[in-house]
């Protein structure tokens, strides 16, 4: 079935196949609640700067654009990565063709990625990733037609793109050594770098990055220090565990077969002209991850640039036979199960092992602790709401119907530091909101006069409680312990 499926997938099929995953990518979209991630992103949209303490501020940008047109709601934040999860799709399509010629392999590239699921998750969780993802295949495809065709011009649209994407996330830096190293490695076009167009869009995608270094600058260059140092080890300390589990992870969100599948096709034929260019611009983001890993935790989603253009080379010089045809089955069906668990929440977790029920409930419980902050502040009382992580200030944030300030008075550093100094709440009285997953009672973090668990609310699905939501007041907060 998979092999007729590949062998009659044309033009015609590979657009329904977008508009229909798509409409299921926003159906699913609209009825989850926000990430806790997605809902951090959301108070950003609603405070724009020029950058952020986590990322540069491209993503808030764009929520906040979609929002003014569409409203507030879920289905809007989720049309920001369903479509630009869409557009790299086109561009994968355009690369593959440009390369190849060929309709077939061009729509199967496409389909490849749109059914690992890695890019499953990431097309309905609108994270920074989104735009890079777009950016970063965008500039593949114009650097293509920089080498083939030995136009100039296109340089500047690379600059463009890439100041783009370095406004997205930084793991778009890796741009550079990908050109540049391709460019000096290759005889017949090494004299690139004797031109003036290379630099001239380098400096003109730093100008276009430069708010969010006058940001960092401003701010005692708190975002660089974060990822430079916050998120490495000091020393390095080889943790073989931190490694097995990001290659673990890898294996997971691409799937087990396609993983080796597409290294050893990448590997396999890096010496041939269309698989060098194209891999290169996955090796330093491999490089630099797997090196970090051996020390420090990495996440899943971080190589998801990497894998585009090994997916182009995987469908180019590959025999799908039965083993590559049960990889894409197996692919498709993780996809699924990925989309029917985190709707479904119908595997049987207890609530304080419940990661899947992060996007689910929120809106219930914000509507019980809007309702107990009404009440408390209805005689000109002060209250002030808090939680002890940067995740459930931002849920609690994002769904509360009128949109009140929620502190994050976490032991760490988060944007919410930029926005109020959290000092101003000492001596006053608040309402803390924590939940089961995260379940970090007052007394074990905060120094106050007294406590008072005023309300549990009870998020259930399939007659099984699958979060619990803790509201407490507290008296005479004291900061910290």
């Amino acid at each position: 079935m998979i092999k007729n499926i590949l062998d009659n997938f044309n033009k015609k099929k590979l657009i329904i196949f977008l508009i229909g995953i798509a409409i299921l990518r926003l159906a699913i979209g609209s009825y989850l609640n926000l990430s806790d991630d997605e809902a951090y992103y959301l108070l950003w949209s609603r405070n724009l700067e020029m950058s952020y303490y986590d990322h540069p501020p491209l993503i808030a940008y764009l929520i906040r654009l979609i929002t003014s047109i569409f409203g507030e709601n879920n289905f809007s934040i989720r049309l920001v990565s369903v479509g630009m999860i869409s557009i790299t799709s086109v561009y994968i399509y355009k690369i593959s063709y440009y390369l190849y010629k060929n309709e077939k392999i061009a729509g199967t590239a496409v389909l490849i990625f749109n059914i690992l699921p890695l890019y499953s998750f990431l097309s309905i969780m609108t994270l920074p990733d989104s735009p890079l993802i777009l950016l970063y295949t965008m500039v593949i495809y114009y650097f293509l037609k920089i080498i083939y065709e030995k136009n100039s011009k296109f340089w500047y649209i690379i600059a463009i793109l890439t100041g783009l994407g370095l406004l997205s996330k930084y793991n778009m830096f890796m741009v550079y050594p990908s050109i540049f190293f391709y460019l000096l490695l290759s005889k017949e076009n090494r004299f690139w770098l004797l031109k003036k167009e290379p630099y001239i869009a380098f400096i003109l995608s730093i100008l276009i990055f430069a708010p969010v270094i006058y940001w960092n600058y401003s701010h005692n260059w708190g975002s660089f220090e974060f990822h430079l140092e916050g998120r490495q080890s000091k020393t390095f300390r080889f943790r073989p565990t931190k490694f097995f589990q990001f290659i673990g992870g890898q294996i997971g969100v691409v799937s087990p077969i396609l993983f080796f599948g597409i290294f050893i096709t990448s590997i396999k034929n890096f010496k041939k002209p269309d698989v060098n260019i194209l891999f290169w611009f996955s090796l330093p983001l491999i490089a630099i991850f797997t090196f970090s890993s051996l020390s420090n935790n990495s996440k899943v989603h971080w190589l998801a640039c990497a894998y585009i253009p090994m997916i182009i080379v995987l469908v180019k010089y590959i025999e799908f036979n039965k083993i590559w045809q049960i990889g894409i089955g197996l692919s498709v069906s993780l996809s699924l199960i990925l989309y029917f668990v985190a709707t479904t929440l119908i595997v049987p977790l207890k609530p304080k092992e419940n990661a899947l029920a992060d996007m689910q409930g929120w809106d219930i419980a914000a509507k019980r602790v809007q309702q107990i902050y009404d009440d408390s502040t209805k005689n000109g009382e002060e209250w002030f709401l808090f939680g002890e992580r940067y995740q459930t200030s931002s849920q609690l944030a994002a769904y509360l119907p009128k949109k009140e300030y929620v502190y994050n008075l976490s032991g760490g550093k988060s944007q919410f530091d930029y926005w109020k100094d959290r000092d101003e709440v000492i001596g006053k009285n608040g309402i803390f909101i924590a939940h089961s997953f995260y379940n970090r009672k007052p007394e074990d973090k905060f120094l106050f006069d007294k406590v008072e668990l005023v309300d549990t609310v009870l998020f259930k699905r399939w007659g099984r409680i699958q979060r619990e939501y803790y509201i407490y007041k507290i008296y005479n907060f004291k900061g910290r312990k």
